[in-house]
């Protein structure tokens, strides 16, 4: 099979390195891979253009939140300029992306990190309007690191206690912009959001606008259920924020890593701070520590690369808790999950994880062995080619 993998802009190169591994993971299928890449534009819409022009045609078309959407100024979108089915695979909240939803083609098929997520496009936009809509959880990232054979390895091979990775953010004011009875109503769907373990976003916003008669089936309130995506970015805010400061008052020693730290790294008396880094230096750092720490970006039934990335790296990792995980991991035996509902009771676990290297050498070496064997590109590629299958003309 040709495969064309088009890879985009990032920050801190996730998305690109995602499409490095996806592509040496197509090429072990013995696929013929190539990688078109748009980094360097803005806009990669004439680029795409001059590369369809002057390639042969493709059996597959796969990219990471980028060119759902795109149509040339004929109509024409990426599968008619490539002649094979076009698989995105979208890594964020699904609902910040409406712009690129409502022009993606209904032939498309799609991918997101939370199952729930496909339960909201087929709730708001109807089970027809897409094709094929998939749950692709992350596949780690990074390289299997040497197996420490000892906890006495372990600990002199990994001097980072515990590293967490992520741009530090402030929650504000919600709603800026927002008046009237719509600000009551994010009022209100955040709060309900809040007051459980997890809920998906659009679950707690239609509750409350079908409490205030609203009907959740006419087309025209799609526009008011789309707002989720709103209250999703208010909760990750509120509880990543919440999470630091409960890690803060542990005295854990943490490694960080991420922009925007420099004035808050006085709530941590025993943080080193790395400063943002790339996330090929991220897969480098988890290689050097005991315990990855991991919030799941209010992806509860989903994935984040974390998890995955820090047991390749031989890690062990502390999360909040992700039906997935629940699943794929087994929680207390090769990763520890704690409750948003009662965060001391987590914080008691993570000082007693880290206090207890053997437990983390444990936990590090069950959880590699569960991603070698089911959490790499190489298990992922399924998803995709199954996905081509689904639309394929």
């Amino acid at each position: 099979m040709r495969t064309l993998i088009m890879k985009g802009q990032s920050q801190y190169g996730g998305t690109r390195l995602f499409c490095d591994h996806a592509a040496r993971a197509f090429a072990r299928r013995g696929h013929q891979v190539e990688v078109l890449d748009l980094g360097a534009f803005d806009n990669g819409g004439p680029a795409i253009l001059a590369h369809a022009a002057s390639a042969a045609r493709y059996d597959l078309v796969f990219t990471i939140n980028i060119a759902g959407e795109f149509r040339d100024s004929l109509g024409r979108t990426i599968p008619d300029l490539y002649g094979g089915p076009h698989v995105v695979w979208h890594t964020d909240y699904i609902l910040s992306q409406v712009a690129r939803l409502h022009g993606t083609p209904k032939s498309t098929a799609m991918l997101m990190v939370d199952p729930t997520q496909v339960a909201a496009v087929k709730s708001i936009y109807g089970e027809d309007r897409f094709d094929h809509l998939g749950f692709f959880p992350h596949p780690a990232v990074g390289e299997p690191a040497p197996d420490d054979l000892s906890v006495d390895e372990f600990m002199a091979r990994r001097p980072i206690e515990v590293l967490w990775s992520g741009s530090f953010q402030q929650p504000q004011a919600p709603w800026a912009g927002v008046e009237g009875p719509a600000r009551q109503v994010l009022q209100d769907a955040l709060d309900l959001a809040l007051s459980v373990e997890w809920a998906p976003p659009h679950e707690a916003l239609d509750f409350v606008l079908k409490s205030r008669g609203l009907d959740l089936a006419d087309p025209a309130n799609r526009g008011a259920r789309e707002a989720a995506y709103l209250v999703d970015l208010e909760v990750r805010k509120t509880r990543r924020h919440a999470f630091l400061e409960a890690v803060a008052a542990t005295d854990v020693p943490v490694r960080i890593c991420g922009a925007g730290w420099e004035s808050e790294l006085h709530r941590f008396r025993n943080a080193v701070y790395e400063g943002p880094v790339e996330m090929t230096r991220m897969a480098e750092l988890m290689a050097q520590s005991r315990l990855v720490l991991n919030t799941n970006g209010n992806f509860g039934a989903g994935s984040h690369e974390r998890p995955f990335s820090a047991s390749l790296a031989g890690a062990a990792t502390f999360s909040d808790f992700s039906h997935y995980y629940a699943r794929v991991f087994r929680p207390g035996e090769n990763i520890e999950l704690f409750c948003w509902q009662d965060l001391d009771a987590g914080m008691a676990a993570l000082s007693a994880l880290v206090a207890d290297p053997e437990r983390s050498f444990a936990y590090a070496r069950s959880a590699k062995a569960e991603t070698l064997a089911h959490h790499t590109w190489d298990q992922r590629v399924g998803l995709i080619l199954a996905a081509a299958d689904a639309v394929r003309r």
